[in-house]
């Protein structure tokens, strides 16, 4: 049965494979892609790790005002921003094994692919690149501060962008191997390593298309402004969220497969599986559900 949600869309229709509800509003979403689990996070600390059909696992209310969440692929471990600058690194029974204040405003979190190494940025404009054991190995000292970072799978690299206009790649020592500066906003990063390829929302600039060596490769153009992107390991699939609540559905070309109108209950969050097939869609009122197609 298809959520009424999904009522207003256009293109290869998807089945609804889950939805559930988070009264309090979701904070954070993220996918464990190897694992195949999701796990949501609300402002009021409660943290649920969920199968990727929707059957909740493991529940704690200790993430007291959860702002950001990531999960490594391998779902071993995850990590949350607690307020505005409190790290928590949690196990996948999500037990919290250790907690930590920072200096500054966190603006950034990311979590390397099997979770050895994790990241964050500052308002400060500096990176910081820690191990699970809470080992700081690199600070890097940035020319703004970057609201985007992500780490690369098949080598131990890091990708870091500003909103406003620039983007870097940096090894796990600090060490920048390119910079490129981007002539419009950014509102959201993600890399498919597999497609290597780097996807930007980039607002009134549509999905920006950068390969792995930093040139750009294209844009797509799309009805609306994207303020949010995501996208697949394989199959070459993308998601974009727009300010306009709609979701599209790319495939690497930029041909649209699906289109979707939500502005009933804005989608807030978006995450995609490792395949392309699920996309993950947290809501304003708090509602979680599963699209999946073929």
């Amino acid at each position: 049965m298809g959520s009424p949600l999904l009522q207003n869309c256009v293109g290869s229709r998807p089945d609804t494979l889950f939805e559930d509800f988070f009264p309090d509003g979701i904070s954070g979403l993220a996918v464990a892609r190897e694992a195949r689990t999701v796990a949501a996070g609300t402002r009021n600390g409660r943290l649920c790790l969920m199968t990727q059909t929707g059957d909740r696992i493991k529940e704690s209310l200790s993430f007291q005002q959860l702002s950001r969440l990531v999960m490594c692929d391998s779902g071993e471990l995850g990590v949350a921003v607690l307020g505005e600058n409190s790290l928590a690194l949690f196990d996948n029974n999500l037990k919290t094994l250790w907690q930590s204040s920072v200096t500054g405003r966190i603006t950034a979190l990311a979590i390397s692919p099997y979770g050895g190494h994790l990241a964050f940025a500052t308002d400060s404009a500096r990176v910081h690149v820690v191990t699970n054991e809470k080992k700081e190995v690199a600070t890097i000292d940035t020319r703004r501060p970057m609201d985007y970072v992500s780490f690369l799978t098949e080598e131990p690299h890091l990708i870091a962008a500003a909103e406003f206009g620039q983007m870097c790649r940096y090894d796990l020592k600090g060490r920048e191997i390119w910079t490129e500066h981007i002539h419009n906003n950014v509102g959201d990063l993600s890399i498919s390593e597999g497609g290597k390829r780097l996807f930007l929302a980039a607002f009134n600039h549509g999905v920006q298309v950068y390969g792995l060596d930093g040139n750009q490769l294209g844009s797509y153009s799309i009805d609306g402004i994207p303020s949010r992107v995501v996208c697949s390991a394989t199959r070459g699939r993308v998601a974009t969220l727009t300010l306009e609540n709609r979701i599209f559905l790319l495939n690497f070309e930029g041909s649209i497969q699906w289109a979707v109108d939500i502005s009933q209950d804005p989608p807030e969050h978006i995450a995609m599986g490792p395949l392309g097939d699920r996309l993950f869609v947290a809501t304003a009122s708090g509602c979680l559900f599963a699209a999946g197609w073929p």
